[in-house]
């Protein structure tokens, strides 16, 4: 029997890693068409490379003109800057594009474990997902990131300090911003799935909000692309609006679905209490 349970272990450990070679064979191919597109498609559908400018370069272009102040000068400090920043744009990119895809494996390698009127439900879980990582992304970039280059290059001006800093640095903070806020934004359906699973129950959140606020701050910290105050907030508010709001969701959906069993037994354990706290019945 113990042979059997660690063969069953083991083919789920290769099921796993034939699913994330699947997953990273994607993003790496998704990755190489981006470093390899052109940024001018219009010239490329002409076959005319004459003055051919890799979409990346636009793609950093458009980064710095939507994010970096406007007194602010990058530099390239080592000669490998600008590969390193090439090719991590570019895997940001890649991972974006084929995000649906990865949520998707995702979904296939848990679906054994689930109901089949749960595993009809693929679609509706792959969108879901990354509507919340999507919506985790563009909140880093509309608010997180120009709010916290706004506040750091404040302390800058302040000081008097000429704002020269490394391009590496800059295009770090962008992406570690982006990747974080968009997986942090997933984890109310985490916490939807533990619930649903029975993991975890609606009132164990409910009385445990002062522990998770505290966790919270400590995830925050390490997820935000800056050590300060301000990034944190910035992600860990939206984010418990976020987690309230699932603790109501679930609390309706549970009492509706919850079993007649349970109340039978509610019922009966409130009778027995009445019963041995009123001598005379």
């Amino acid at each position: 029997m113990a042979e059997e349970e660690e063969l069953s272990i083991w083919d789920h450990l290769e099921e796993l890693s034939q699913r994330l070679r699947r997953v990273l064979f994607v993003i790496v191919l998704a990755t190489v068409l981006v470093v390899v597109l052109p940024g001018d498609l219009g010239s490329a559908l002409r076959l005319d490379f004459s003055n051919y400018r890799p979409l990346l370069s636009v793609v950093i272009e458009i980064i710095q003109d939507a994010l970096l102040p406007e007194p602010v000068n990058l530099l390239a400090i080592g000669w490998l800057d600008m590969f390193y920043i090439f090719f991590l744009v570019a895997f940001v990119l890649g991972l974006l594009i084929t995000m649906p895809y990865t949520v998707y494996e995702l979904f296939k390698f848990i679906s054994p474990a689930l109901y089949p009127h749960e595993k009809r439900s693929m679609y509706t879980f792959v969108f879901i997902v990354t509507l919340l990582f999507s919506i985790g992304a563009l909140y880093a970039w509309f608010v997180l990131l120009p709010t916290t280059f706004n506040v750091l290059y404040g302390f800058v001006f302040q000081s008097n300090i000429v704002p020269l800093f490394a391009v590496k640095d800059f295009f770090n903070m962008v992406a570690f911003g982006i990747l974080g806020s968009g997986i942090f934004y997933t984890f109310p359906l985490v916490i939807w799935m533990l619930v649903s699973a029975d993991l975890i129950g609606v009132q164990t959140l409910k009385e445990n909000r002062k522990q998770l606020f505290i966790g919270l701050i400590i995830v925050t910290a390490v997820l935000t692309p800056d050590p300060t105050p301000f990034s944190m907030l910035l992600m860990s508010i939206p984010f418990y609006i976020l987690y309230e709001i699932t603790i109501q969701v679930l609390s309706r959906v549970k009492k509706e679905k919850r079993d007649p069993a349970i109340d039978i037994g509610i019922q009966a354990s409130r009778e027995m209490l009445s019963r041995t706290q009123d001598p005379d019945t």
